[in-house]
């Protein structure tokens, strides 16, 4: 026989509370589940942990500003997560401008993408940045409506203005919990704002009217459990349960203003680097260097043509360490009056490789080593150290080439008149396709033109600069620019003196040697002799661009040019 038991109906304050794990608030929430183990770890979540397990009471998440959980309060939760309900005009606004926040990488950037995304749900944005942690100072503001003329109804400009903890408290709490802060009350969101900010009393509540301050929402800027400022949304229409949203888009928004902050001091210190590197350049008293006057003009070159604000910094690094490797050359040779000798010459050849070597031996500044490798190449290819041709020389360099050329035609002429400039302009242009780029210096000359016809502050300065200046080389120094034979002597010595220390076979050696001098100096056949056996002959010990293997092939000493050449010992 069965028995049926029926239990009686437990009363309603005997019923166990409702419990929720991690994996159902998270999917409540949006979030991962180990953040919401990590917020409940931290106290941003009201959690309960039993065990090694953390769960969560819905009232207590929904007294939190989590409206989500309201539903669940009066049955058992549901085992399947709730639908997805469509995001509000807020949500995606918010969404829109964290994205947009972490694609730029300064600071005053990703304020104006934020304020303009918000703006566009009709909310009013204001950050804030902590200051000697005694209050907060205005950073950025950005009204919904455009054009309203804020600072003139409010009297003062709003960024700058500091607002200290006393007065403010709100932020001070937002600050100090980390935790967002919600203001519904019109009334009270305007006398606030007058003891925040005493000169705003008079018109806080014009201002208030102009911002349409019905609510407001301030949440904290976190980095590293630190917060480093806050932001307020303002406007009508915010709700608590827009909390965690705001929440969620002010940490995405001081992460992406903690990786500006971290990209500026990167920055900073490379500019310290380049700047110390070239301060011993113009130590060096031989050198008489313009750097700096080539780097600001270089720089200003390639902001005309477009260059964004990371390309125009290379630019201003090439041209201020291209005189880097010249501080292992000796004074005898940066001081000599008059011509170089050949071995002189071979040295001074060295300095773009040796500064290129230095440069790449620092993680921060190797992608400025090509650069300043290759500021003595020529457009033609007859430059040095490896005669690159054209567009494989790299453009920033192809920039400081044009400048360089623009001060040794004006600045570096032992007279300099009122037509010095235009001369010098004229004169670049004869050496478009040479050694510098026709295209840039066509477009250099155009600027310059541009500038001085519209009477431009920068050119005024530069003429100004060029009437009261020295030749920096003393008369019949050493100069930079040498002539195409000097580039493929030294090119050939150079590069010789490399194979001597890769290569250890005498006869490898002179074929490579016999080939670079064919290339370099563009001749169809090239060969060298050697005393034979016999002291009466001449043997072929390497040769290139034959069509023929002459390898070992022999002539009397007493026949021929070459045969007079070695017994005379004379080209």
């Amino acid at each position: 026989m069965k028995r049926r038991v029926t239990l009686p109906a437990m009363p309603p304050a005997l019923k166990l509370p409702i419990l929720l794990s991690v994996e159902q608030v998270a999917a409540v929430i949006r979030r991962h589940p180990e953040v919401v183990r990590r917020q409940a770890r931290d106290g941003r979540l009201p959690g309960e942990k039993i065990g090694r397990v953390w769960f969560f009471r819905p009232e207590r998440l929904a007294e939190a500003g989590f409206g989500q959980f309201l539903a669940q309060m009066a049955g058992e939760p549901s085992a399947e997560p709730p639908a997805e309900p469509s995001p509000t005009p807020l949500v995606r606004a918010l969404g829109e401008a964290g994205l947009q926040a972490l694609q730029h990488l300064d600071r005053d950037a990703i304020f104006l993408v934020v304020g303009k995304c918000l703006a566009e749900a009709g909310l009013s944005t204001f950050f804030f940045v902590l200051t000697d942690g005694k209050g907060l100072t205005c950073a950025f503001r950005h009204i919904a409506q455009a054009g309203s003329g804020f600072e003139e109804v409010a009297g003062q400009p709003a960024v700058g203005t500091f607002l200290p903890f006393d007065r403010a408290p709100i932020l001070h709490r937002v600050c100090t919990t980390r935790r967002p802060y919600y203001i519904g009350d019109r009334d009270e969101l305007v006398g606030r704002m007058a003891v925040a900010i005493p000169k705003l009393a008079a018109n806080a509540r014009d201002v208030g009217e102009l911002l349409k301050m019905n609510t407001m929402i301030a949440a904290p800027l976190v980095v590293r459990d630190q917060a480093i400022g806050a932001i307020t949304v303002v406007g009508p229409g915010l709700g608590e349960g827009d909390l965690p949203p705001v929440m969620a888009f002010a940490n995405q928004t001081a992460a992406a203003i903690e990786t500006a902050r971290l990209l500026e001091d990167s920055r900073q210190t490379e500019e310290a680097m380049v700047l110390t590197l070239a301060g011993a350049v113009e130590l060096r008293e031989a050198l008489q260097s313009r750097g700096y006057q080539h780097a600001e003009l270089a720089e200003r070159f390639a902001e005309h043509l477009g260059f964004d604000a990371a390309r125009r910094r290379r630019v201003r690094y090439a041209a201020l360490l291209q005189d880097l490797g010249k501080l292992n050359l000796p004074d005898n040779i940066l001081k000599k009056r008059g011509r170089l000798d050949p071995e002189e010459r071979a040295l001074m050849m060295t300095h773009p490789v040796v500064a290129a070597d230095l440069l790449g031996r620092f993680t921060p500044l190797a992608d400025l080593a090509p650069l300043v490798r290759s500021h003595h190449e020529w457009f033609n290819g007859e430059g040095y150290p490896d005669g690159l041709r054209g567009a494989t020389i790299p453009i920033e360099t192809r920039i400081v080439s044009v400048v360089n050329a623009f001060f040794n035609v004006t600045f570096e002429l032992p007279v300099k008149t009122a037509q010095t400039v235009a001369e010098g302009l004229q004169e670049l242009t004869r050496f478009a396709g040479i050694n510098l780029d026709p295209e840039l210096t066509d477009a250099f000359v155009r600027m310059c033109h541009d500038a001085e016809s519209k009477r431009t502050p920068w050119f005024q300065a530069l003429l100004q600069a060029l009437l009261s200046s020295r030749p920096a080389t003393p008369p019949s120094g050493p100069r930079d620019i040498l002539s195409v034979a000097d580039s493929r002597e030294l090119r050939i010595i150079y590069r010789i003196a490399r194979e001597t220390t890769a290569v250890l076979d005498l006869d490898t050696l002179l074929t490579d040697i016999v080939t670079i001098i064919r290339e370099v100096m563009g001749y169809k056949m090239v060969s060298v002799l050697l005393p034979a056996n016999q002291a009466t002959e001449l043997r072929v010990g390497a040769h290139s661009g034959y069509t023929l293997d002459i390898t070992g092939l022999t002539m009397p000493i007493a026949q021929g040019i070459n045969g007079w050449v070695y017994t005379h010992g004379v080209a």
